[in-house]
């Protein structure tokens, strides 16, 4: 039988044992008295987070004891079903994720990162851990892509940091380059070209041809911020190739049929080929779900700014009458850049037919 991992008491008395230190000399590396500290190693107190990180840094357990504090007391048992179970939670939430706000989905969406690693922690059969690792890593690269559509940089990035050191515990190591993917993305929004283009760049060094057709789209995106036209052409060719052998990829988007077609519509726009970006995007977006509401508003979003853009202004303000609503739905801060970009196309050209959009859009704007 699997002997039970050290708990956090235990591994506390030994590391300061190995350590030759008495219990009067801890008291003068952490700000607890004899007493207890001795409560401590008996087990009567249970550690906060604080605690595992002032003893872990006092006895040098290169985060050890901060992981044995974080895990729960029983080791979870080899039963696979937790990992059925959480796998269909994961396209629950990518479904919520789909449809509704940010915030939402995140309240229930934060406590699942933390629930599987703290399990993963504690699983008594290797491939169950390993299992519930990259589960948790997929639940934290999600938490991360809804943080960026709460408008969160910094926690969108600590929650993608996250999810690639849990996905490496899992044996996955291609997901920290897939983070290359998500930090272009961020610089991407920022209208960051150089920046998209840099980390576009060392993602696509991945082994993996998923993650190198999303760095080529990003890369691609980049430059177009640019204004490099020729670059643009040959990074979106280099991922059309890449998507064609690709049968499926585990990152990333699942609302998008063509997402080779949609970045070129989207370079298209950025490098002021505006008709032909509208053209496409007419022919993608019903290739959409109308379920995926968060992507169609993005991608309708940008559909309209082509048709304005292009000289029909007055179709564009239909194309945003009708997403309004679903606009208010999702919340979503990148959303709301495309949001903002039509609203001062309206107010430099001042169409008749904006006047009643541009007040709504103003509305979802500063609410």
């Amino acid at each position: 039988m699997k002997p039970l991992p050290p708990t956090f008491a235990q591994e506390v008395r030994r590391l300061r044992n190995e350590r030759g230190l008495s219990l009067n000399q801890m008291t003068g590396l952490v700000p607890y008295s004899k007493g207890h500290l001795s409560k401590i190693e008996n087990g009567q107190v249970h550690p906060n987070p604080e605690m595992a990180r002032l003893f872990d840094n006092a006895l040098q357990a290169d985060g050890h004891l901060i992981e044995l504090a974080d895990a729960p007391a029983r080791p979870i048992p080899s039963d696979h079903t937790t990992l059925l179970t959480f796998d269909s939670m994961f396209d629950h939430h990518r479904a919520l994720g789909h449809r509704l706000s940010p915030e939402v989905v995140l309240s229930s969406l934060r406590p699942q990162v933390d629930a599987l690693s703290s399990m993963a922690r504690s699983a008594d059969d290797p491939g169950l851990g390993r299992g519930l690792w990259l589960l948790a890593a997929r639940y934290a690269e999600y938490a991360g892509w809804m943080e960026q559509e709460r408008g969160d940089d910094a926690s969108a990035a600590e929650f993608t940091r996250r999810a690639v050191k849990y996905a490496a515990k899992g044996g996955d190591s291609e997901l920290a380059s897939w983070a290359h993917v998500r930090i272009s993305e961020f610089a991407l929004y920022r209208g960051d070209a150089r920046a998209t283009v840099k980390y576009a760049r060392e993602a696509g060094k991945s082994r993996s041809t998923a993650v190198q057709a999303a760095a080529a789209l990003r890369e691609a995106q980049g430059y177009a911020l640019a204004g490099a036209a020729d670059r643009c052409h040959a990074a979106l060719d280099r991922a059309a190739e890449l998507q064609r052998v690709l049968s499926e990829s585990p990152y990333g988007t699942t609302s998008l049929i063509d997402q080779v077609a949609i970045a070129r519509a989207w370079t298209f726009h950025d490098l002021g080929r505006h008709a032909e970006a509208a053209a496409i995007l007419d022919t993608q977006m019903p290739l959409i779900s109308p379920t995926a509401l968060r992507a169609r508003t993005r991608f309708g979003l940008r559909r309209a700014l082509a048709h304005a853009e292009a000289g029909d202004v007055d179709h564009a303000c239909d194309l945003v009458a009708d997403l309004l609503d679903d606009i208010r739905q999702v919340q979503s801060a990148t959303v709301h850049i495309d949001l903002t970009a039509f609203s001062k196309l309206l107010s430099r050209l001042r169409p008749a037919a904006g006047r009643e959009v541009a007040g709504e859009i103003g509305e979802i704007l500063f609410a």
